[in-house]
């Protein structure tokens, strides 16, 4: 059963990562492609956004692709997590319910690919398949913080806090 559960979540959260990523590169689902991606990203206070707009698009369909397929979970997740914790901190100003324009969302999101990287993505995945299969906490815990990190120094790194 938890395997069909872990399906489930890499079924949810990667197919949704995919999503986000067409839709800031390509304007897939209604999105905004890359040259609105970009002005938003430089709203937030983003150096260089379109260079940022395309990694961030990037960033969301591989790991997204990754998560999905079970393939390298703990390196799919720590990316998604990274991409994460810069939607949360672009929001965290209003708090953290979604309706309000919160960072509720990528909170749960980050979460859910955390827990893949901790409990590995499930007998039904690239990585069982292959014999690569990772779990357990020094997976999860290295995921979350080599994503948080990542997130922390493209947010150090590209974003000039508003004032």
């Amino acid at each position: 059963m938890a395997d069909t559960g872990r399906l489930i979540i890499r079924g949810v959260v990667g197919g949704l990562a995919i999503g986000r990523g067409g839709r800031k590169l390509f304007g897939w689902f209604g999105g905004p492609g890359r040259d609105r991606t970009a002005r938003t990203f430089e709203s937030f206070g983003y150096r260089h956004s379109r260079a940022m707009a395309t990694v961030a698009g990037i960033t969301d369909l591989s790991s997204g692709v990754g998560l999905l397929a079970g393939l390298a979970t703990p390196l799919a997740a720590s990316a998604f997590i990274g991409e994460m914790v810069n939607a949360a901190a672009v929001h965290r100003r209003e708090g953290p319910w979604a309706e309000d324009g919160g960072y509720e969302y990528p909170l749960v999101l980050a979460t859910a690919a955390a827990c893949l990287a901790w409990d590995g993505p499930g007998a039904l995945s690239a990585d069982r398949a292959l014999g690569r299969e990772r779990t357990g906490p020094a997976w999860g815990l290295g995921a979350m913080a080599l994503g948080a990190a990542g997130g922390v120094a493209v947010l150090r790194l590209f974003r000039d806090e508003p004032e």
